[in-house]
């Protein structure tokens, strides 16, 4: 860490992400934030409101800036900043840029072309399923998966990509030290470990409902494009889609049945212009990737070599669960052959049983 890191993390600690807007102007008036800590003001021309400089004269009393340096370096996380030669160009042309990059993991995934997967946090199984299998062979044909780490299509999307030893990126809206959801720690530990983890706020920061939308123009401008699964009309995601079109990204979304809720924002996205995606191929064509591997002609495979009566059941199965006397009263009278052909299936990984009779496909 150089010299002056300490005393650009002592800054952040007091204003936060407020420091975004200041960054250079302090660094060009100053020639360094060492300097600038030692100032007992802040000169006009730095552009900082009174009542930051208030600020700063009254927390900076309580902060040893190497303190702050050794914290971070005791806790594992690594740090970038705007000066640093390997910040990640993607950031350079969004609008306010952050000036510093909190991370675990291997930072040199935010040099590499991304696609963020984002969509509902209630998310249904259809949207979990094609989420993991989309982010899958996605990140097979050689880009990183980008998300949020939430709970729903963000967490399958990153378990697709880690599934087949992919990369994967989580930008979190809370400090490194507040990972959420909790029920995502397992997740949030295991991208740590094969992928990179990333957060603008500092240590200390909890999850507050006004930093996800705040960081969700870093997910969409470390990526070539958004690709929803599912989003109501109202969505987070959406608001990712309307920074990536500022940004002059892609959008891809995934259509859904008009009867669901969670459809509808994919839906108006693709009547508004989004790319409608139906295959992993429509997004590698689209940005220029040629198309390697298929997860999908595995399960093809599987499903040519079965015989006649399966084929028939396990079309009745979708990715919406479908319940046993549904498929009974569809023609199929021996219940006992029927439980039979559904055991098959599940064997072969096609289908998985649910609690109460519910069968989906997997």
């Amino acid at each position: 860490m150089y010299s002056d890191l300490k005393y650009i993390l002592a800054f952040h600690k007091i204003f936060k992400l407020s420091l975004n807007q200041y960054f250079l102007r302090i660094h060009e008036y100053y020639g360094s934030f060492e300097e600038a800590w030692r100032s007992l003001d802040f000169s006009p021309e730095t552009g900082i409101p009174e009542r930051y400089k208030e600020r700063f004269i009254s927390l900076k009393k309580s902060i040893e800036p190497q303190q702050l340096e050794e914290e971070y370096y005791r806790s594992g996380i690594g740090v970038l900043t705007r000066l640093d030669s390997n910040y990640p160009d993607f950031l350079l042309h969004i609008s306010n840029i952050p000036c510093i990059l909190y991370y675990c993991g291997d930072f040199s995934l935010l040099k590499k072309n991304s696609l963020a997967i984002v969509g509902s946090r209630m998310a249904s199984a259809y949207g979990l399923k094609q989420a993991r299998l989309m982010a899958e062979e996605l990140s097979q044909n050689g880009l990183v998966i980008v998300s949020g780490m939430a709970r729903g299509i963000d967490a399958a999307a990153h378990q697709g990509a880690l599934g087949k030893n992919g990369d994967t990126i989580a930008v979190l809206g809370s400090g490194l030290d507040f990972p959420y959801p909790r029920e995502n720690l397992k997740l949030f530990q295991k991208i740590k470990e094969k992928g990179v983890v990333i957060s603008e706020f500092p240590l200390g920061t909890k999850p507050e409902s006004f930093h996800f939308p705040i960081r969700n123009r870093i997910i969409s401008g470390l990526s070539l494009g958004v690709f929803v699964i599912e989003a109501k009309a109202r969505s987070g995601s959406l608001i990712t889609c309307d920074l990536a079109l500022e940004q002059g990204k892609e959008v891809f979304a995934l259509p859904g049945p008009i009867t669901s809720p969670n459809s509808i924002g994919c839906l108006r996205l693709i009547q508004q212009g989004a790319k409608l995606v139906i295959y992993p191929q429509d997004i590698l064509e689209d940005l220029g990737y040629e198309y390697k591997t298929s997860v999908y002609n595995k399960q093809k495979e599987v499903i040519k070599d079965i015989e006649e009566q399966a084929k028939e059941i396990l079309q009745m199965i979708s990715w919406e669960p479908v319940n046993l006397d549904n498929i009974l009263d569809s023609h199929f009278q021996n219940k006992e052959e029927v439980l039979r052909v559904l055991l098959e299936l599940e064997l072969q990984g096609l289908i998985k049983q649910l609690p109460g009779k519910y069968y989906v496909r997997v």
